[in-house]
């Protein structure tokens, strides 16, 4: 709706306001000259359903549909075309002057202002020196972050009172600007700096391993995280996290690792490296030599290397290549041929169907176990095999069958 067009006019709100306070909402509505009223009369233009309708005002809605005489409409909408608005310099301005942090909690609660002035506004709360979750106020404007960013919240409404909620948030829904944000936040700025407090470990842990979160705040990260630093894809600080010998095991898996980090590992780390680095021909070459095993199971293997692995002849190299994902369809066909490596074939999620369901034929326990787990076997075989004891268990805690399960809205006791 138009609400332009009632410039002018007057209003009729009904029960109270949500995302804007009452003298926040008629200052809006005085923008566009519009003046709320607290009882219908003839000049009312428009009606509002607010919130907390007392039986009176629900009585009196009532009588007013009957009537017709001018639209009726929810709270929402309303609020949210005010919200729009809002002048950010003004507002931000004015809660400088005043530092009225209540309501300021109250604009960091509305869902209708913009993320750029969120953000802003954030910067603004005081935390008094204490946590995210340590008094009221800070309880409610940790809550209005996670509830801001986090979809599907009605699914997951606890998730706001939560420690665990905000490394949650910053796992599935973080960017640079929302991770630096969070970063700020005085309790954990401080934490940051001087950890002490163990409950901040997951948050602090999920903004390590982000790909998104930027180096300057890595960098700060370093000395406590170094670890998680090491395993984060894509890699960042590389040069100072490879003079610390500790982690050379843990880049060495590191598919993002650079060339030059992986040349200064390969003679200390070289069986690592054969199994994790991004494969080309020069490293393919350096490496058959000593690491034919360890080459077998990197996943970035090109067919060629694959060939060249299979003529070797070497039962335990054919064995690992064989539950390679990468494993191309003519190699699968070539190794399912020799019948040697049904087991490990059985593992191996890029199998087609074909083959899946021919293994599925066999009475090897340890063949009928890997498909069981396998989330490219079809269903109808991990059907079949749920029914045997020895692989229920693994059928029901495949991913894949799990999917199905609730795709189809199947019970599973």
């Amino acid at each position: 709706m138009n609400y332009e067009q009632f410039s002018g006019r007057s209003v009729l709100l009904l029960g109270k306001t949500r995302a804007l306070n009452t003298e926040e909402f008629d200052t809006l509505l005085k923008l566009h000259k519009i003046e709320r009223v607290s009882s219908y009369n003839d000049e009312v233009a428009l009606i509002i359903e607010g919130r907390m309708m007392n039986p009176y005002e629900q009585e009196e809605s009532a009588r007013l549909y009957e009537m017709q005489n001018c639209p009726i409409v929810e709270l929402s909408g309303v609020e949210e075309w005010l919200c729009r608005s809002i002048e950010p310099n003004r507002l931000l301005m004015s809660l400088k002057l005043s530092r009225n942090q209540e309501r300021l909690v109250d604009f960091l609660q509305n869902p209708y202002i913009t993320d750029e002035l969120f953000f802003k506004l954030l910067k603004l709360y005081d935390w008094r020196n204490e946590g995210l979750f340590d008094n009221d106020a800070n309880r409610d404007v940790t809550a209005s972050i996670i509830g801001r960013f986090y979809e599907n919240l009605d699914r997951n409404h606890n998730v706001q009172y939560a420690m665990s909620g905000l490394a949650h948030l910053i796992e599935r829904y973080g960017n640079a600007e929302l991770i630096e944000a969070i970063a700020e936040l005085a309790p954990i700025a401080r934490e940051i700096k001087n950890p002490i407090d163990r409950s901040y470990n997951g948050v602090l842990d999920a903004i390590a391993l982000h790909p998104d979160t930027p180096e300057s705040l890595l960098r700060q990260l370093l000395t406590e995280r170094s670890e998680l630093l090491a395993h984060r894809v894509p890699l960042s600080l590389e040069e100072e996290l490879l003079k610390v010998e500790k982690l050379h095991p843990i880049l060495a898996q590191n598919e993002s690792l650079s060339h030059r980090g992986v040349e200064l590992l390969a003679d200390t780390a070289g069986e690592l490296l054969a199994k994790h680095i991004v494969l080309d021909e020069t490293w393919f070459e350096r490496f058959t030599a000593v690491y034919l095993l360890q080459l077998a199971s990197n996943p970035t293997l090109t067919e060629r290397m694959q060939e060249i692995l299979i003529r070797s002849e070497h039962d335990e190299v054919m064995n690992a290549l064989a539950s390679n994902s990468a494993l191309s369809p003519a190699r699968c066909t070539y190794l399912h041929s020799l019948g040697r490596f049904s087991a490990a074939l059985a593992a191996n999620p890029s199998l087609s169907d074909k083959i899946l369901v021919e293994l599925s034929q066999s009475n090897d326990p340890s063949i009928l176990a890997a498909l069981a787990a396998n989330p490219s076997t079809p269903i109808d075989v991990l059907y079949q095999l749920s029914l045997d004891q020895r692989f229920e268990r693994s059928v029901k805690t495949n991913p894949a069958f799990g999917k199905h399960i609730q795709t189809h809205n199947i019970g599973w006791s």
